[in-house]
This record gives structure tokens, sequence and C-alpha cells, in this order.
């Protein structure tokens, strides 16, 4: 839980969301604090200003007519709203009627050249913001000002708009958390239908598909997912073929050695055909081997668990003579004429596995070659690479039939019929070539021969790909 997408959405946005709307809170309550309170001092200031100016010295005597500041709240008892004058003695001069008809004072303030404010707690217990200023009159006489107004309302605006941010703050969090929960929850249910789908495939149901008209986020992964999927079909597509094949190619071999030895055992035989049965099945049991090894190289070189490459610097000629050598009876048999360019071409590979690729190549040019045929060998460099061209004079490929021929067990019987082998050859051929970093291209023209031409680098043969 802790640990789901889901989770860590909705804990970012109520963490952001907390962290914001906190601070927020806080800066508009102290704002709005200051707005009131400053209204107040405002209000405090034009009162002071206004005693000050009814204050006159006459002769060094200080002469006061306040009658325009004793009405309204200023004359109602204990109101809230108070002033005094006071002189430098600190003996008050004047008061609000709001003072003087319970005879009670405002804290006589300490003489000040700046005015001052204070928050106190005044007469009736109640909370005033007090303003004192110091006024130097004519004839040396200095008295201080005192004004004072009841926060009683200020605070219950302050109180107001605290609760309001309490109650909202709080309920707009909920409101906000759940629909983080139900935006979340209904923008993820595609990816638990896309977990579910997954989980209901196998191998048994490799062509189902997930459907990529899902919202815009996933349709990349549905299409990736898709894409793997049909690689994965196909991979066990091929899988199946191989072991059909495998064990097709198998059974004949096996069947041979089986009927020949329930054949001999019907009856006693005499010396020569005990001798040309063991011939035969020593015969089948060599091909049965040779098959079976080289099902288990192609398979390695499918799977990725061959040794790696042993590398050396080669000459191409020096293998492709080798080739010739060993393939010489063969093509002697067919009449086949076989002729190499005198070139030498510098690679850096393995000796044994070319040597291998090379001798499928050359050996399926003489078999599928007409009799009396040739076969020409070219090499040459190109661009960093050691290329070899295999030409024959045989029956050709299909153009259709091109795209396959490097698949296990692949043979055109229609047009090779009748010529022994296992569908293996050019398998490995591919195989080995493409663990040097080279690459096979194949040209063909039915009735007219083919030619495979491989591409070998000249440096280093990336063996990490075996």
């Amino acid at each position: 839980m802790l640990s789901s997408v889901k989770f860590r959405l909705i804990a970012w946005f109520l963490s952001v969301f907390f962290v914001v709307m906190t601070g927020l809170g806080f800066f508009l309550y102290y704002e709005l604090e200051y707005i009131v309170i400053g209204s107040v001092d405002t209000h405090l200031h034009s009162k002071v200003q206004l005693i000050a100016g009814l204050m006159d010295v006459d002769e060094g005597i200080l002469d006061i007519e306040l009658s325009e500041v004793e009405a309204g709240d200023y004359a109602l008892p204990l109101s809230g709203h108070y002033y005094q004058i006071v002189s430098r003695d600190g003996r008050v001069i004047a008061r609000s009627p709001s003072l003087g008809s319970v005879d009670a004072t405002l804290p006589i303030a300490v003489e000040s050249d700046e005015p001052t404010t204070s928050t106190i707690i005044g007469p009736g217990n109640s909370p005033l913001r007090l303003l004192n200023e110091t006024f130097h009159l004519d004839g040396g006489v200095t008295v201080t000002v005192q004004a004072s107004k009841s926060l009683e309302d200020s605070y219950e605006l302050l109180a107001l708009f605290r609760g309001a941010i309490l109650l909202v703050f709080p309920s707009v969090f909920v409101l906000s958390g759940l629909g983080m929960l139900i935006i979340t929850g209904h923008s993820l249910r595609p990816l638990k239908i896309f977990s579910k789908k997954i989980e209901t495939i196998t191998e048994k149901n490799l062509n189902e598909r997930i459907d990529e008209g899902t919202v815009a986020e996933l349709r990349p992964l549905a299409a990736g997912f898709n894409t793997m999927l049909s690689r994965l079909e196909e991979s066990f597509a091929r899988q199946k073929r191989f072991f059909s094949d495998a064990s097709h190619e198998l059974r004949t071999p096996a069947t041979v050695i089986k009927s020949t030895c329930d054949v001999m055992l019907r009856r006693k035989r005499t010396a020569g055909e005990y001798e040309g049965a063991i011939r035969k099945i020593g015969e089948t049991a060599r091909r049965l081997t040779e098959l079976v090894n080289r099902i288990l190289e192609v398979s390695e070189l499918d799977s990725g668990r061959a040794s790696f490459l042993l590398l050396a610097d080669l000459d191409l000629k020096d293998i492709l003579a080798r080739v010739l050598i060993l393939l010489e009876p063969s093509a002697s048999g067919r009449e086949v004429k076989i002729y190499m360019k005198d070139r030498h071409v510098r690679i850096r590979g393995d000796r044994e596995k070319l040597l291998e690729a090379f001798t499928n190549i050359v050996d399926n040019a003489i078999k599928y070659n007409k009799r009396g045929g040739t076969v020409d060998i070219d090499m040459n460099d190109a661009d960093g690479y050691g290329v070899v061209s295999v030409s024959d004079t045989g029956v050709g490929i299909a153009e259709a039939d091109i795209g396959s021929i490097f698949e296990r067990f692949y043979r055109v019987d229609t047009s090779r019929a009748g010529v022994a082998g296992s569908g293996l050859g050019l398998s490995i051929v591919k195989g080995v070539v493409e663990a040097h970093g080279g690459r096979v291209e194949v040209s063909s023209k039915v009735g007219d021969g083919t030619t495979f031409t491989v591409f070998l680098p000249q440096g280093r043969a990336t063996a990490g790909s075996l």
C-alpha cells in the first residue's frame, strides 16, 4: 500500500496542499490582523491630532476646549473609547467623560518624542489599543495626549476569520483528498485492467493482444507489450517447429536402425548379412550423431550459451583453401569445377567456426549445382569488411523462399528434391557470421544459380554476442 503509485500521489498532493494552505491561512490571518489593528491606529492618530489642535497656551496657561470630542462614544461610561491629557509631571489634566464618569484613568505613558502604540487591558478589563504622543506647546508647555479604542470588535472579526479558516481549510483538505482518491482510482483503473489482462496470457493464448485504445499514458506501454507478445508468439512458434522438425529428422534414422535390427533378428543370418546390417546401422548412427550435434550447435547459437569465439588473425584464403580440400571428393563426384581467386584478405575471427560456416556454404553450392557446373569463390576488402562471395550454376532459389532458407530444417523441396541434408547448415552459417559481427546476403535466380555473400569485419569480432 505504502509503495503504490496511488498512495504516493495522494500523499504528495495532500502534503503540498497542507503546507500551502496552512501557510496561506497564517499569511491571510496576520495580514488581516495587520490591517485591522492598523485601521485602529490610524483612527487613534486622527483623534490625538484633533485633541492636540484644540489645545492652546495663553500666557503660560494651557487652555483646552474639548467640547468637540466629548460626544458620542467618548461620553458613555466605559465605552472603550477614551482619551486623556497628561502633563510632564504625570498629572492628568483632562480626560474623556467615558473615563471621568467612573473616575478611571489610562496607564500614564512615559514621555517620548515619537508616537507609541501598545495593546493593554483597560477599564472594565476590556482589551484596548493605546496611542501615546507628546506635544511641545508654546511657553515651554509639554503634554502627552493618550487615546485608546476597544479591540473587542477587532478581535471578534479576527476570531470569525480564524474560525472560518479552521472550518473551511480542513473541509477543503478532506474534499480534495477524497477527490484525489477518486481521480487517481479512476485514472489507474486501466492499469489494473492492463495488469489483469497480462495475468491471463500464457503460452496457450499468446495470440491475444492488449487494447491500445486506453488512456494516452498507457498507449506506449500497451504497444510495447503487444510487440513483445508478437515476438514471444513467433519465438514459441519457431520453438514448436524446431521440436517438430527435429523429431521428424531424428525419427528416420532411428526407424532405420530399429527396422534393420528387427529384420535381422527374425531368423539366423549369414556372417555377410550380419556384417552388412551392422555397417548399415553404423552409417545410420553416424548420420544420427551428426544430426544431433548440429541440432545442439544451432540451439546453443540461438540461446546464447555457445562458448566465446577463439579469436585470431586469419587469412580467408587459407580457410577457403582448407574448405576446398575437404570438399574435393564431393565436387569430383558431381563433376563440379571450383574456381577461387588468389587474393589474401585478413580478418580477425575463429578459425574452426568460420571453417564450418564456409564448408556449409560451398557444400551447398556443390550439392545443389548442375552436374558439370561451376562454383566461383571471390574474396575482397570493402569498407572495413572482408567479403567472400560463393556463386554456383545450380538450380537457384525462388524469391519467395530466400527469406526462409536460414531457418532451421528449412529446405526448398520442390527444386532440391533428392539431395540429402538436415536443413541446419545455413542456420549455423548465419549464427556464426553474426557472432563475428558480420552478415550474410543471398541473391538467386531459379535455373541460373545462387550467390552467397559473407561480410566479416576486419577488426575485432563481437565474441560476446554468442
